[in-house]
């Protein structure tokens, strides 16, 4: 998952991350770093960004809840996925406990939210309650800070949430739809990252909302464009997202690079 890119000797490094991971690689990204003379992001990453992705999310004037949308069945299995105690329960009773019980619900964790932070906020509570409790991008980004590297950020935060407010929402229902996969296509995405075999990445990304072409192609020209000043000078260390090496790549060997 790391590629070296070079041109008219300048050197650097692509990282190609992954957001939520059951493991850590902080030791070999801190191999990865230590003579970085500049770290890239793909996105903002402190506190304050992060609080700012959620609070555009936020829409909690309005009446509207996510699960408004879902039938009982797709409600259950969301539910089930998250709370495997639940799984007992028909759907009926699962629609009805998720809209009266306290916060510890579904209903109550994403109430308030737009489609798209809902979707994030099921995925990744599912996520972290099978152990992933690692993000590629954020010990590349506290790393860098902890050895007093350059970091920049190739997409403002504003950028980003028009990303995820643009996601499919078409795409997004079916997903939740698909909670019998969810654990398929947890595991297969590890073995696939664990092997660098971006093309099973790219295949098995098919069914998440965010790995859509129309949004991965668009940005990788944004990212090859941001980038290229600084990789001419070489000793870059750019994290990326794994879906968009290949496309980088692409970019980068059609400018003269050797990747």
């Amino acid at each position: 998952m790391i590629w070296q890119v070079q041109k008219n000797g300048s050197v650097s490094q692509l990282v190609g991350t992954a957001h939520f991971f059951p493991y850590s690689f902080r030791n070999a990204l801190h191999r990865c770093l230590q003579n970085a003379r500049i770290v890239m992001f793909e996105g903002p990453l402190d506190e304050d960004s992060m609080a700012r992705v959620r609070q555009a999310g936020m829409d909690t004037e309005s009446s509207y809840h996510f699960f408004d949308e879902l039938d009982d069945q797709t409600i259950a299995g969301i539910t089930g996925a998250l709370i495997p105690v639940c799984r007992m329960r028909n759907s009926t009773q699962f629609f009805q406990y998720c809209k009266d019980d306290l916060k510890q619900t579904v209903y109550d964790l994403v109430k308030g939210m737009q489609p798209w932070l809902a979707f994030f906020t099921l995925w990744s509570t599912y996520l972290q309650r099978n152990g992933w409790k690692y993000s590629v991008d954020m010990e590349g980004f506290n790393l860098a800070q902890e050895l007093g590297k350059k970091v920049v950020f190739l997409e403002s935060i504003e950028e980003q949430i028009k990303v995820l407010q643009n996601i499919s929402h078409e795409k997004i229902m079916h997903f939740l739809k698909q909670t019998d996969h969810w654990e398929t296509l947890a595991n297969d995405f590890v073995k696939s990252y664990l092997k660098g075999d971006l093309e099973k990445l790219r295949l098995s990304g098919i069914r998440f909302p965010s790995r859509h072409h129309t949004i991965i192609d668009h940005r990788d020209e944004i990212f090859f464009e941001r980038m290229q000043t600084e990789l001419a000078r070489g000793d870059v260390v750019a994290f990326l997202g794994a879906p968009h090496l290949k496309g980088m790549s692409r970019l980068l060997l059609a400018d003269g690079y050797q990747v």
